[in-house]
Order: C-alpha cells, then structure tokens, then sequence
C-alpha cells in the first residue's frame, strides 16, 4: 500500500517523537516492507519554512537526507495534475492541505495525517 504523509507526520516519524498516532507509525514501518511513501513537495516546502523558523529540530537538508537514505520514500512533484485535482476538491481545506490531499488522490494512495479537517473532509482516506 502506497501513502502520502503530512508535515508533522513525517518530522515526527523522522524525529521519533510520540506524538506520532500508531497508526501512522504502522504505516509508515509496514511501507519498509510493502508499498511506498510519497513525500508532496509542499511537504517540503513547509518544512523547509518551519525549519528555518526554529519550530521543529529537523532541519530541511536533514530531512532530505532522511529521505533519499529510504528506498521506501519518494517525493512527488507540484504539478499540473496534482493542481487541477485540487482545483476540484470541494471542501473547505487550507492550500497546503487541499495540495497535499490532491496529491493522495492522484497516487490513489492514504494519507497520513493528524488534520481533522482532512479527516472530516472525506476528501481523501486517511490514517493516523
């Protein structure tokens, strides 16, 4: 099974901070062994911004580093497709979240996410 991760999904998994739902823990462990997590470059993006704002312990460069060292990770482009999936998604979401759920969508994979918003939006199949 394939799943798109959050902001705060990732830096806690990648931190290994117990915030993180077990859950999301499972499915970020059970992709090791079976299917892909697909990082949006928003997702990076924003960690990149609240990184350099000091409000996680992750840096930006660590984080990419974390990533290209999984074989199970990947990072999705901020496409066309990914843009006009969104464009669609009626629900009342903020642009990076309405972003990140298109990006699901389009890998037809869960996300991995604590937003309630997201969660409550039905938008997309999540997990936490």
């Amino acid at each position: 099974m394939d799943y798109v991760t959050d902001t705060h999904s990732l830096v806690w998994y990648f931190t290994d901070d117990g915030r993180l739902g077990s859950n999301a823990l499972h499915a970020f462990q059970n992709s090791e062994t079976e299917g892909s997590v697909i990082v949006p470059a928003v997702v990076l993006a924003e960690i990149m911004y609240i990184a350099k704002k000091g409000r996680i312990a992750l840096s930006f460069e660590e984080t990419l580093t974390r990533i290209e060292e999984c074989d199970n990770f990947e990072v999705a482009p901020l496409n066309a497709e990914v843009l006009k999936i969104a464009d669609k998604i009626d629900a009342d979401l903020e642009m990076h979240d309405r972003l990140i759920a298109a990006t699901a969508l389009h890998h037809d994979a869960t996300l991995i996410t604590k937003d309630k918003n997201i969660a409550l939006s039905g938008v997309v199949s999540t997990t936490w």
